[in-house]
Parts: structure tokens; C-alpha cells; sequence
């Protein structure tokens, strides 16, 4: 069991254990970089690492997650999960999370009595000088709009081949065929922010604009971590997600994507279409678990920074905070 624990893990999952030289360890870590400050880990829980590396890595996992009854069960075990951290008595928790996650309370608005569930919790807010927006009042320069693991691509076609497996993937699908065609969206740059549980879960706009609307897509609650995202699944095409459209008159129109997954059936968005928003203000929440926003940009439309380029390239994923630099626009 050992050796296979071992083969899931570091060949297929990329992970390596955290905290010793062997496999017995309760959990493992993927490797990252963190901006601006060299390498660091990411620690999963054993058990959901073989249970991913099983799913999605290996043939017969892939073709039992695609059967009624497993997606079935991962949206049944999502609205669960759901409702017991939204209960009083998942308070609780909190501490524990905290402290497994290395939570920084230094960083909440508020105090921790102030949270009468997990789900509050996870979906606290920041003091505002915890999260620095770069260049506040240069419209031109685009930001990162959550705390998350992130990959910046120059094309789809550059995403597919480094990084998104998922068969029939295509921003059309992502996005929806009539907008992409639309905005012809061909040729166009994706931003991909992935959220994991310990980070500050609310999501902001990337750019300064007008939301001009929101349509919700896709079903399934599949786990969007690098095993997931790199297997034959399409889970950014078909899991739940809602699209919206900010009108950016820097960028033109931005297409962003809020996409829930397994444990986290829940977008509660905190502004409207019609809105008028600066870059780096608070569109919205995800509750427990970890997600996905991708930004979509016009072909064209920004220079992404070079270090969140060049870390891409190689399939690294780099540790980031919302309100970050993400890149500027184009000269047009």
C-alpha cells in the first residue's frame, strides 16, 4: 500500500510529504512559489489525496466520476457539508481550523466571537490594510482578485497544453458559446486564480469597470485541485459556475468566471449587474471548501507581469494576494 501511496502522490499527483522521508505521514504538500518569496508548501490531508489521486488519476476512477451516481453524491455531499457549517454548532470548528490551516486572525475584520458558524468563518472578511490594492488609481493596471495558487496564460491553447487537461475544454464552453462568440473570444487570455480552503475566500474585480452581467452554468461539484484540473475531466466546463460580464474601459469587456466545486455549492454574490466598481472591490463569496475564479481578457487586451509569466510557463502555480499586480493594459 505504501508503494502505491507513493506512485499517486509524487508521479501522478506531484506531491512530495510534508515533514518527513517517508509516506506515512497524514499528509502530503504540493510545491509552489510563493510571490517574491521562493518555494513553499501546499499541505493536503493524506486521505483526500488518494481519494483524488484515485478518481482522477487513474482510468477506472476517471469513468466512475463520470458516472449519474458519484456526481450524484458530490453534490449531495456539497449541500451537506453546507448545511452543518451553517449551523451554530459548527462554531465549534473554528479553532481547529485555524489552527490546521495556519490561519492568520491578525488579518480578520472584527473579532472571532463575532462568527456563529464555520461557514461565517470561512467567508470573513479582511481588515482593508491587510490587502493592499497595487496602483489604486491607475485604471490601466489590471489586479489579482482573490488570495489563491495562480496561473496566467497568453492563449487557451497555451492553457491546454501546459496545465488544463480536461477533454472538450474550451473557453466557448466556459464561458458559454454565444458570449465567447460575441466578444470574440478566440485567441483570448485566461487568468486562473485557485483557491484552496485556507485561503480568504471572497472574490474582487480584477479590473475597473460596470457589471453588466451575471448567467449562471454548469451542474457538477468536482474538486478543482491540480490532479483534477489536469485530468481528462472537464471540470472547469461543467462544474457550477456563474459568468459575468464587467465592462472595463481600460481592458474592454472582462469575462469573469466564479466557479464552485466539491464542498462548495455556494456563490453569494455581494453586488448587482449595473454596478459600477473600482478594481479590487468585493464582488462576492464562496462558502466552505475550495474553488476556482478565472478571469477571461480580450485577445490582446493585457501584458501580463513577467514573473507570473515566466512561473507559468513551467506549470508552477504562484501563491497570491487579492489586490496583487496581475499585469497592465495593451497599448492600443
Amino acid at each position: 500500500m505504501s508503494a502505491l501511496y507513493q506512485w499517486l502522490s509524487h508521479s501522478v499527483l506531484g506531491a512530495v510529504p510534508a515533514g518527513g522521508d517517508t509516506y506515512s505521514h497524514k499528509v502530503l504538500a504540493w510545491r509552489l512559489v510563493k510571490r517574491g518569496d521562493g518555494e513553499v508548501e501546499e499541505k493536503v490531508p493524506l486521505v483526500i489525496s488518494f481519494q483524488l489521486g484515485l478518481l482522477h488519476a487513474t482510468w477506472l476512477g476517471q469513468q466512475l466520476a463520470r458516472t449519474s451516481l458519484l456526481r450524484w453524491y458530490l453534490r449531495w455531499t456539497s449541500v451537506n457539508l453546507g448545511i452543518k457549517y451553517d449551523s451554530p454548532d459548527s462554531r465549534e470548528f473554528i479553532p481547529r481550523f485555524i489552527q490546521e490551516y495556519g490561519v492568520d486572525i491578525s488579518e480578520i475584520e472584527g473579532s472571532l466571537n463575532d462568527y456563529r458558524s464555520l461557514n461565517e468563518f470561512f467567508a470573513r472578511r479582511l481588515r482593508p490594510e491587510a490587502r493592499p490594492i497595487h496602483s489604486p488609481g491607475d485604471a490601466r493596471r489590471a489586479v489579482q482578485p482573490a488570495d489563491a495558487r495562480l496561473h496566467v496564460f497568453e492563449s487557451a491553447r497555451e492553457a491546454t497544453h501546459i496545465w488544463i487537461k480536461g477533454e472538450g475544454f474550451t473557453v466557448g464552453k466556459l464561458v458559454g458559446p454565444t458570449l465567447a462568440k460575441r466578444l470574440d473570444l478566440e485567441g483570448c487570455s485566461l487568468v486562473i486564480s485557485r483557491l484552496a480552503p485556507q485561503d480568504y475566500h471572497r472574490f474582487h474585480s480584477p479590473v475597473t469597470g460596470t457589471l453588466r452581467s451575471f448567467q449562471g452554468a454548469g451542474s457538477e461539484l468536482y474538486s478543482v485541485k491540480p490532479v483534477a484540473v489536469r485530468s481528462s475531466i472537464d471540470v472547469f466546463g461543467e462544474n457550477k459556475r456563474l459568468v459575468v460580464e464587467i465592462d472595463s474601459p481600460a481592458f474592454g469587456t472582462v469575462v469573469y468566471v466564479i466557479i464552485a466545486a466539491v464542498q462548495v455549492g455556494s456563490i453569494t454574490m455581494t453586488t448587482k449587474e449595473g454596478q459600477a466598481v473600482s478594481k479590487g472591490q468585493e464582488l462576492g463569496y464562496f462558502s466552505y471548501g475550495g474553488s476556482t475564479v478565472i478571469t477571461v481578457f480580450q485577445r490582446g487586451a493585457i501584458e501580463f507581469d513577467v514573473d507570473l509569466r515566466a512561473h507559468s510557463k513551467v506549470a508552477t502555480e504562484v501563491v497570491v494576494q487579492m489586490g496583487d499586480s496581475l499585469g497592465v493594459a495593451a497599448q492600443k
